[in-house]
């Protein structure tokens, strides 16, 4: 389904086209929310793979109108870029005086003007086969009904604004329950590809980020490491023990039941035993080194937003491999994920 998007979303699509024809991951119109209120979006969100040590991750403002007021732009990207923890920022801006990119380069502002994104409307880089960001919303409203089966979109939008804080043990947990709804859903036979692979480039993208602290650290280490984070989240294994003693302490203060204390520790260690975690940890530590996390998420963000969505079968090999084991983790048939 085609939606014709307002013209600020044209130049975002294009901008969008862009960074990823230079080797950028990107999402588009990223909710900063802050206790459930939407704070602002993110016009882009960029992250980039520098070296197996170091990942960038930059805030873009677009601005495509006659009066784009630059100057002021460039204090609200930077502000963001500071409230986000983020390593830098871009403002993309209609405006093409040099006193804007000057303001920008003394504030280490990258400033694209307005002479670029002349260039870029006739750029081979700004156009590219996939659909847009309205196109994917109306794809994800018309699959679920909206509220009625799931809220797609709700799940989507909340599925990038952990890009923004999340990317960490306890975001790719929450990446993987969304991860094993939707497998059930494509079970079910409600047609859910892009919103799956959408969600597993997130979640990838996490896993990448997180694998750089680990590059020095052997094959079992970092098993063992991403088997404790998915098993017990950002907090670890410690953490949540003592978590667990001070519920049951405090339940048998109120509930005079002998032995109820222990039974509730050991069906919190029961829960915990039974995440797969051994599964995801073997297959990162042994088969996604390098690069692999990166590619696999380029290939999964690619495949959401193809004019067709493929099927897993259409894949490569390194995507197929996860969406098995992610399969596994979940309890789904290999067969239904694998289609």
């Amino acid at each position: 389904m085609k939606v014709q998007p307002p013209k600020g979303s044209v130049a975002e699509e294009a901008l969008r086209n862009y960074f990823l024809s230079i080797g950028y991951y990107v999402a588009r119109g990223v909710k900063f929310t802050f206790h459930r209120f939407d704070v602002t979006d993110v016009d882009l969100w960029l992250y980039a793979r520098n070296s197996p040590l170091s990942r960038e991750r930059i805030c873009v403002d677009i601005k495509n109108k006659k009066t784009p007021q630059a100057l002021e732009r460039i204090f609200w990207a930077k502000g963001l870029q500071s409230v986000l923890d983020l390593d830098s920022c871009i403002v993309a801006t209609t405006d093409s005086r040099p006193d804007v990119r000057e303001f920008g380069l003394q504030h280490n502002v990258r400033v694209l003007d307005g002479k670029f994104l002349s260039r870029l409307t006739n750029s081979a880089r700004s156009h590219k086969e996939r659909i847009t960001e309205e196109d994917f919303h109306a794809d994800l409203e018309s699959g679920s009904l909206g509220r009625l089966s799931g809220d797609w979109r709700g799940r989507y939008e909340e599925s990038k604004s952990r890009l923004l804080h999340s990317l960490n043990f306890d975001g790719c947990n929450a990446w993987l329950e969304d991860i094993g709804y939707l497998l059930v859903q494509i079970a079910s036979g409600n047609y859910a590809w892009r919103l799956f692979y959408a969600t597993c480039s997130h979640f990838m993208i996490a896993m990448d980020f997180i694998l750089r602290e680990f590059i020095a650290e052997d094959q079992e280490q970092r098993r063992q490491i991403i088997e404790r984070g998915i098993r017990y989240g950002l907090s670890g294994q410690a953490f949540t023990e003592k978590v667990g003693r001070m519920a049951a302490a405090l339940v048998e203060g109120v509930a005079a039941q002998p032995g109820l204390a222990d039974t509730l520790q050991q069906e919190l260690q029961q829960q915990a035993s039974n995440v797969k975690a051994d599964l995801l940890a073997e297959f990162f530590a042994r088969n996604l080194t390098g690069s692999a996390a990166f590619d696999v998420a380029l290939a999964l963000e690619s495949a959401a937003f193809s004019p067709q969505a493929p099927m897993p079968s259409a894949l490569s090999s390194q995507a197929q491999a996860l969406i098995g084991v992610i399969a596994d983790f979940c309890g789904v048939d290999r067969k239904i994920a694998l289609a």
